[in-house]
């Protein structure tokens, strides 16, 4: 056995993509084994592993090239606004005055990851940022096919009490990633092929059972008596039955995900239930418009400025606010 093959085996968690880690294995246990034994050749140029930065760090190397973009673009416009876009570090006190908090939703959705996008993560920065007075307003800058449905209705939830303006903008928000964009107050797409909407929820996995088989590879399994309840629910789904997975697990996360789209975009509150964009249908940005998934097209510049002048406009009614309930 082959040093890949010994590291496919292992119960050790590998830091690898599922497109990988399937090449891999039809590589290194072929259903007809060659005659040959030797080691598994691994096709040239071929991205089976993941980058080994973080998605924070990586995030924050891609706020940094954006920073310079809008830093050079507000300098080339001479405006007498000045804008302040900050990335990270959202609980900092030394942010400038009227500062637009960033937040890159990016790739793959995930409760929690160190490598992917981070739900948790997002609400802990969203957090920090509305109790933070220097920031008066929040960016969503999405570009995401979708991913985990847990934890989103905690997420939508904090999303809901954030006292500062909220502007989405994508160039891909489908499904989960939806389900978060949908918060902005304003939401806009970046061009007009963008994808938007794939509201509905699903899983999908590969069996390997049999394929196993064929090498000799058998799973055993054993239930305590009492036990006979235990993962049946999944079993159900791999031997083909889904009613009962459907109704107790997709079914009531589809739920919440219709319920929080619908509460946040009022136009699609009064469609009916079998309207195609409730139904998991994805569109372009000109039926998104006529639909309600969007508010407009627009650029990343444009969205920082009006994001920035809602929380200058915020913060001035907050002001006035303040100093009404100092006076009584």
């Amino acid at each position: 056995m082959n040093e890949l093959q010994t590291i496919l085996l292992s119960d050790m968690p590998l830091l690898i993509s599922t497109d990988g880690y399937r090449q891999l294995m039809v590589t290194a246990f072929p259903v007809q084994p060659p005659r040959v034994a030797g080691k598994a050749d691994i096709p040239e140029n071929s991205q089976f592993f993941f980058d080994t930065k973080t998605y924070d760090q990586r995030t924050r190397e891609a706020f940094e090239k954006i920073k310079q973009m809008i830093d050079r673009a507000v300098a080339r416009q001479q405006t007498d606004s000045p804008l302040s876009l900050v990335g990270y570090d959202f609980d900092s006190p030394e942010l400038p005055d009227n500062s637009v908090a960033y937040h890159r939703v990016w790739g793959l959705i995930t409760a929690s990851s160190r490598y992917y996008f981070s739900s948790k993560q997002l609400e802990a920065d969203l957090l920090a940022a509305d109790a933070n007075p220097q920031i008066t307003s929040h960016l969503l800058h999405v570009n995401s096919p979708g991913g985990e449905a847990y934890y989103l209705d905690r997420l939508d939830e904090t999303m809901r009490s954030l006292q500062k303006p909220v502007v989405t903008l994508y160039e891909q928000a489908c499904s989960a990633a939806y389900n978060i964009a949908c918060h902005g107050q304003r939401v806009y797409a970046t061009t007009a092929f963008d994808f938007v909407g794939c509201i509905g929820t699903m899983t999908s996995f590969y069996d390997f059972k049999q394929y196993y088989e064929s090498l000799g590879i058998k799973l055993i399994e054993a239930k305590a008596t009492k036990s006979d309840l235990k993962n049946k629910v999944f079993d159900n789904l791999k031997d083909g039955k889904p009613k009962q997975y459907i109704e107790e697990v997709l079914d009531p996360l589809n739920d919440s995900f219709l319920s929080t789209v619908r509460s946040q975009r009022k136009r699609l509150a009064g469609l009916d239930d079998d309207a195609p964009v409730l139904r998991g249908e994805t569109f372009f940005t000109k039926a998104a418009l006529e639909i309600g998934l969007a508010d407009g097209q627009s650029t990343l510049l444009d969205v920082a400025m009006e994001a920035s002048d809602l929380g200058r406009k915020w913060s001035d009614v907050n002001k006035q606010k303040n100093s009404i309930y100092s006076a009584i």
